[in-house]
């Protein structure tokens, strides 16, 4: 189904997800789409493979750990935190030099942490990778400000407007 991109999420220089001046990274953007889900394309690189062809299985972690990461900013864009538990599920191999979807989403959210769910989508629509991740939600006055702000907004030649993810139950 096709979405509406709402917002850019922040990305940083040098993460190996997001970050855009990683060469050796993924360089993903992320957006909040109009079903209040977190989304990115990517086309994951021949030296992430684990087999010949096939994506290695931290490199789907990575995506579907920052993906699902990231959900809690549909509530509180400000708002960090940091991975506690991280439990996947590998579906089907997710080939490598093929535009790849993720989507992640809110799933509950509690005092300190919060538990978000979310999905590797190959170009046919079938989910690949599935992960729920529990996150432990940062006080924002124990972050460090810094004149060079590590995330921030990088534009990118391909900024998406409108985005294609399945319809899941949630």
């Amino acid at each position: 189904m096709l979405h509406k991109v709402i917002s850019k999420q922040a990305n940083s220089k040098d993460c190996f997800v997001c970050g855009s001046e990683n060469e050796s990274g993924l360089q993903v953007s992320f957006y909040e789409i109009d079903n209040r889900k977190i989304v990115c394309v990517f086309n994951a690189k021949t030296a992430h493979e684990g087999h010949p062809g096939i994506l290695h299985g931290g490199i789907i972690c990575s995506i579907l750990d920052e993906t699902a990461g990231r959900a809690m900013s549909v509530i509180d864009p400000e708002m960090s935190a940091y991975t506690i538990e991280l439990n996947t599920q590998y579906l089907i191999p997710v080939p490598s030099n093929t535009q790849l979807t993720a989507a992640g989403w809110l799933d509950e959210v509690r005092e300190k942490v919060y538990i978000a769910i979310a999905e590797i989508y190959l170009p046919d629509g079938r989910t690949a990778a599935r992960g729920r991740g529990v996150y432990y939600i940062i006080n924002k006055d124990k972050i460090a400000d810094s004149d060079d702000c590590y995330h921030k907004v990088y534009p990118v030649e391909q900024d998406l407007f409108e985005i294609d993810i399945p319809d899941s139950e949630n």
